[in-house]
């Protein structure tokens, strides 16, 4: 039992250690930007070979996108797997700890330890991936709304450029930070086209992706901006009414289990409750 509490502990530590390791903000914000643009510095050598030994190449790659549609900009591959790492010793030492605290036999304790720590490893996966699809459902639904104010402004006589940076002055939410990115390349010399082309690469949502490429061709071929916004906020919009029916249309078919758990066994009680106490009284 000694041992086994040492052992714990240590996990713990470790398991501490990583995390505050991970978390820890270091540098400015020159150094956090050269970070992003080299995930692994020389003077992380040691924690990119762990790196390298638990995430290949492909696997890196997947990674930072997965980053940018999340909206993590000041996350790193390091940062990530070292908090991957950290909470999987955190939950294979806490299951470890729960298996001794109740007496458990030495195999059961070694199999939940081996248990939490791979739901401990996965975990943060789940978190990103979550974050992903929260981060988009929320562009989804504010790009009618800026469509419409960026139609509205180009309308009275502003260039687009202007439009899009009072939109996102009177907009919160990631949709209006990814748009004051594109107009920040913008500003230090990016060509307009290259930098709506870098916001749909980076965010991969569809209604944006489809906006990017009208503005794009309207912008190569020309064209009425005004009109093209007024459609694509149009088509946004019918976009987001049809996945709303989607979702209520789904929402019977969600409601069979929590009726069949909860109102099935409520209604039985109430048909055959007064018969079975009849027959319990003959």
């Amino acid at each position: 039992m000694i041992l086994t509490v040492t052992i714990i502990a240590l996990l713990f530590a470790g398991a501490l250690f990583a995390v505050g390791f991970a978390v820890v903000d270091r540098g400015d914000d020159m150094s956090r930007r050269l970070a992003e643009l080299d995930p692994f510095p020389a003077e992380n050598a040691r924690n990119d070979k762990i790196v390298h030994s638990l995430v290949d190449a492909k696997q890196q790659v997947v990674l930072a996108g997965r980053f940018a549609e999340a909206g993590w900009y000041k996350t790193t591959i390091i940062t990530f797997t070292l908090t991957r790492l950290g909470v999987a010793v955190a939950m294979g030492a806490a299951g470890a700890l729960v298996s001794a605290l109740i007496h458990a036999p030495l195999f059961i304790i070694a199999g939940a330890t081996l248990i939490s720590a791979i739901v401990g490893f996965i975990a943060p996966s789940f978190v990103l991936d979550n974050a992903v699809k929260s981060r988009k459902v929320q562009i989804a639904r504010r790009i009618p709304d800026l469509l419409d104010m960026v139609s509205t402004t180009v309308e009275a006589g502003t260039a687009l450029n202007g439009a899009l940076a009072v939109a996102v002055t009177r907009m919160q939410g990631p949709l209006s930070e990814e748009f004051r990115m594109t107009l920040s390349d913008i500003r230090v010399g990016m060509p307009r086209v290259d930098a709506l082309t870098a916001l749909a690469r980076r965010v991969k949502q569809v209604d944006l992706s489809s906006v990017v490429t009208a503005l794009v061709q309207t912008e190569r071929l020309g064209g009425n901006v005004a009109h093209v916004l007024d459609e694509l906020a149009e088509e946004a919009r019918n976009r987001r009414m049809s996945r709303a029916e989607e979702a209520a249309a789904k929402l019977p078919v969600k409601m069979v289990i929590p009726m069949a758990l909860f109102m099935l066994p409520a209604l039985f009680v109430m048909i055959f409750g007064p018969v079975a106490a009849e027959m319990m009284n003959k």
